[in-house]
């Protein structure tokens, strides 16, 4: 790799870090009045996919066990979520989004929305598409699939 490829990597990463900053910033705004971070909403949009344990989470969202625990708490305590023995190993605990949970997510996607399209809004729909194409191949690289 030359210099200038390096220089341009590390600016790219720069570049990268400060639009999530930012986005995660004003998202982290809308959410407050619903009592939810960006983690909580992470948390809460895996779940609704599919994922089902902490152990799970931790994993797919880079979270230490540590702070996912909290997070996890947390939500219980909201009622978004509860918590379930696995019937197949009962060492598994199983998270499942209530109804209140549901939502809930609602109007997080609701926010999310409108934070995205106040990013996106000088982009063009392509330009998305390629974009989420080239961070997905970067993130599957690391080990780390959406």
């Amino acid at each position: 790799m030359t210099d200038v490829e390096k220089r341009t990597a590390i600016e790219l990463g720069v570049l990268l870090h400060r639009v999530y900053t930012a986005a995660s910033q004003r998202l982290t705004g809308n959410l407050e009045p619903l009592g939810l971070t960006t983690r909580h909403a992470s948390v809460m949009f895996m779940i609704r996919d599919g994922v089902r344990t902490q152990r799970d989470l931790v994993a797919r969202l880079a979270i230490d066990k540590t702070a996912m625990v909290r997070t996890v708490d947390d939500l219980v305590r909201l009622g978004h979520l509860v918590r379930i023995v696995s019937a197949e190993d009962r060492r598994v605990t199983i998270l499942e989004l209530t109804d209140g949970g549901t939502r809930a997510l609602a109007e997080v996607q609701q926010q999310t929305s409108i934070v995205a399209g106040e990013l996106f809004d000088a982009v063009a729909p392509e330009e998305i598409e390629v974009l989420a194409s080239v961070l997905t191949r970067l993130d599957a690289r690391l080990g780390r699939p959406l």
